[in-house]
């Protein structure tokens, strides 16, 4: 079940199903007085609950595989929620994930390592004689720069052990998105926005010549089980056989998930970042003196107005994501640029901190998708953030995105609760004059003044200061209601 739209950080208030919780009959999600249950059936229950007695649930969870749950035990709650939800008796209670993101604003070693938490899971629970039926992309969410698995009723104590029914939907969510990362330079968001479900067997074919079909590395995942496809019996007399034929060793398929494993860690090594963004930190306009400064200016705000949710909108590879995590805020970092978002990513790996990275265009973010377009919420609709913070950004904002201030200024008061901290860049800035670069220049009005001017018909000045060692300028602005 599709359930990244399920722990979104919501307000209090009477019984809400989420939406997106509506295609697994073993149970659904639903938020009440600000927090966040799911109903499972009695199946489902009895597969948690042999994880319980098998010592498994409290490992799965400090392992950080599985998203901080606990069962409901006390009687007048349990009843409460069972009046509430008719036919289910049993519930869970999730720790709310502080930003729900999907795959295709994942980086390539985010994808990775969210499959390799989903194999992880698996192989655990086969340990318990259960299985995961589900092997979704959307049921890992992100949380400090680690994946963790959400979809708790997705859980299941399967007829056989010796296969795993999910490895198919495992296959299109993860290992086919990466090998056309790897051979042919796809991007994520290409791959999952168009297929809900990923890529079949016979899609891959049609973007797969016969030279890829005969690398070493798609023969067991790809061309083998294509050429089985196109001769195996479909009857659904044939599945039921398969289906009714219990086999409990699980060896077999503990030894392919491990063969898996190892292809997924390699397929995401081989990446090597290559991004115009990712080397800005490097090769952009500050001198020391003028970075000292503006980082500064950015700490003085932040440890003065605490701001407890941040988004770093063109976080670049994280530095003033970082900032905002030691000032103790949760952090979302986004770019357009993939590899810069990346570069973030492994450097999270290495130093974590409360900061989930995300490929965003901020001209085309990413739009809601799937059942009634309500499944998988936009991310201008899943934003909740107290500062917005945009450092480096308006003059990419106006020269590559083609907006005009005005439009600048809406779009960021629709982003922020409270507080936007804005970089002016004047247009003889180095940075300014390389966007520019056979461009035809319209923005002879573009002065510190005109910004300001703009910006304060629906925005409070708090504070304006230059940042010393460069031309450009830093505002402290508050939105007004």
């Amino acid at each position: 079940m599709p359930e990244a739209a399920t722990l979104m950080r919501q307000g209090s208030g009477a019984s809400e199903r989420i939406p997106g919780s509506f295609r697994d009959p073993s149970g659904y999600v639903f938020r009440r007085e600000g927090r966040l249950f799911r109903a499972i059936d009695t199946d489902c229950y009895a597969a948690l609950m042999a994880l319980v007695e098998k010592g498994l649930w409290t490992k799965l969870i400090a392992a950080g595989l599985l998203v901080p749950t606990c069962l409901i035990e006390d009687p007048a709650l349990r009843q409460t929620l069972a009046a509430e939800s008719p036919g289910y008796q049993h519930f869970l209670e999730h720790q709310i994930v502080p930003q729900i993101s999907y795959p295709y604003e994942w980086s390539v070693s985010m994808l990775a390592d969210a499959a390799l938490c989903t194999l992880d899971l698996q192989l655990r629970l086969l340990e318990a004689g259960c299985s995961l039926k589900d092997a979704s992309a959307y049921n890992i969410q992100f949380v400090a720069g680690r994946p963790q698995f959400i979809d708790l009723s997705s859980i299941e104590r399967p007829a056989r052990l010796d296969i795993w029914f999910a490895l198919g939907q495992f296959q299109r969510m993860f290992t086919y998105p990466l090998l056309l990362c790897r051979y042919h330079g796809w991007d994520l968001r290409s791959y999952f926005l168009t297929h809900l479900d990923g890529r079949s067997l016979e899609e891959m074919g049609r973007l797969l010549g016969w030279v890829d079909r005969l690398r070493p590395g798609l023969l067991l995942d790809f061309t083998l089980p294509l050429l089985l496809s196109r001769k195996a019996d479909r009857s659904a007399a044939g599945g039921s056989e398969m289906l009714e034929r219990a086999n409990r060793d699980a060896a077999p398929q503990v030894m392919n998930l491990r063969r898996l494993r190892s292809k997924i860690k390699r397929l995401a090594d081989s990446y090597k970042p290559r991004g115009v963004w990712a080397e800005y930190t490097s090769t952009c306009s500050y001198d020391d003196e003028a970075q000292q400064a503006k980082r500064a200016l950015v700490r003085q705000f932040l440890e003065a107005a605490r701001p407890a949710r941040v988004l770093d909108m063109g976080c670049n590879t994280g530095d003033y994501s970082y900032l905002a995590a030691e000032c103790g805020a949760q952090v979302l970092a986004a770019d357009g640029d993939h590899d810069a978002v990346e570069i973030l990513y492994r450097r999270l790996r290495r130093s974590p901190a409360a900061i989930t990275p995300l490929v965003i265009d901020l001209t085309n973010p990413s739009p809601a998708i799937g059942y009634r377009n309500e499944e998988r919420p936009g991310f201008l609709q899943r934003l909740d953030v107290d500062c917005v913070l945009a450092l480096a950004l308006m003059h990419h904002l106006l020269v590559t995105g083609n907006l005009s201030l005005p439009a600048i200024r809406d779009l960021f008061y629709s982003m922020t609760q409270d507080y936007l901290v804005l970089e002016y860049v004047p247009t003889d800035d180095v940075m300014f004059r390389r966007l520019m670069k056979f461009r035809v220049d319209l923005f002879g009005d573009l002065t510190l003044d005109r910004c300001r001017q703009v910006f304060q018909e629906r925005f409070t000045l708090v504070s304006e200061e230059p940042i010393a060692g460069s031309p450009r300028t830093l505002f402290i602005l508050r939105k007004r209601s």
